[in-house]
């Protein structure tokens, strides 16, 4: 009697699981459709003291949300990710999720040399607000692509929100083809996102190749947002730095009609050599980059607590002459 209501009970708990597989895998086909725009990834700003500046942090998530950004991004190359360590992505994570309330969707890359310590950091981000995940492939050594993959499955099985991945096979030793990321999605429900990389006749292929199946975002600061738009990408996850112009653009293009995207071009052509400027570098991308966002802050000063690269009189002359550019495509194209 005791086994027969010990198998029962068991049964119902397997009905309960593949019902909430079922609607599971309905939330995540309905992201597919919903997962889209501009989700900027913030910079970390930090004290003279060396720890997370919050009222920066606060500062530059209000300022995204007045930007009409679709969501707000942590734990890139912009945020700094590379050079803090696990107690400090989390701390970002927890803050930037405190601050933001829920009022945007949330995205955290997730970052590690084991999965042990993707699965745990995962599951951190979750509780402190994550909506969806980008996780990023090991990067300590090569992998096979079915060993990747596994890797992938093995994290992103645990962890019931929509997750990415990010595909950069220009900076990471780690990338899947157009089958892999096939084979991903066909064993892992969850994976609806893609984070598409370098050159825009490199992430092409891979939308066309997985037939829109993903929903693929951009990066590298949006210096061919309008390719990738035409590729078939549904957004882009660039620095803040131009974020209202960059939500223009992409509203423009959603429009549809000849007149709307020529405007959409128009402002892009004006912003492109900000946006080149700051992508020469990943080092002149933080130091010039977290400058120019404490000026658009209203920060009198910022500070960077590795010192990799310093500004130079020359460069903030630089700075100077992209803000006034900026400030005076706004006024044309947002008033």
């Amino acid at each position: 009697m005791h086994k027969l209501w010990h198998s029962s009970k068991w049964l119902a708990t397997i009905h309960q699981m593949n019902q909430f597989r079922q609607g599971f895998i309905v939330m995540l086909q309905s992201d597919k459709q919903t997962l889209q725009g501009i989700y900027p990834m913030l910079y970390a700003f930090w004290t003279a003291q060396g720890t997370l500046d919050q009222e920066a942090m606060t500062l530059q998530v209000e300022y995204a949300i007045s930007s009409g950004a679709d969501g707000i991004a942590v734990l890139g190359l912009v945020t700094e990710s590379h050079r803090m360590d696990g107690a400090e992505r989390l701390a970002l994570t927890r803050m930037v999720g405190r601050i933001l309330a829920g009022r945007l969707p949330y995205s955290v890359t997730v970052a590690g040399h084991s999965m042990d310590e993707q699965i745990a950091f995962a599951h951190a981000a979750v509780a402190a607000g994550a909506d969806w995940l980008i996780l990023q492939p090991p990067n300590h050594q090569k992998l096979s692509e079915d060993a990747l993959i596994d890797w992938f499955v093995t994290v992103g099985e645990t962890i019931t929100c929509p997750l990415g991945i990010q595909n950069n096979p220009e900076h990471l030793i780690n990338a899947l083809s157009a089958e892999g990321l096939l084979r991903l999605s066909e064993r892992m429900p969850s994976f609806t996102v893609l984070k598409g990389e370098g050159p825009v006749v490199g992430v092409e292929p891979l939308i066309a190749r997985t037939h829109s199946s993903l929903a693929t975002f951009g990066g590298h600061g949006g210096i061919e947002h309008i390719s990738l738009l035409q590729a078939g990408a549904v957004g882009l996850i660039p620095a803040p730095d131009c974020l209202p112009l960059q939500v223009r653009i992409h509203r423009l293009w959603q429009n549809g009609d000849v007149e709307s995207r020529r405007q959409a071009v128009a402002i892009q052509a004006e912003i492109l050599p900000l946006i080149v400027f700051m992508n020469r570098s990943l080092d002149g991308l933080l130091c010039y980059g977290r400058q120019f966002m404490a000026r658009r802050l209203g920060l009198s000063a910022t500070f960077d607590r590795f010192g990799t690269q310093l500004p130079t009189v020359f460069g903030l002359q630089q700075i100077d002459a992209f803000f006034a550019a900026l400030a005076k495509s706004e006024a044309d194209w947002l008033s």
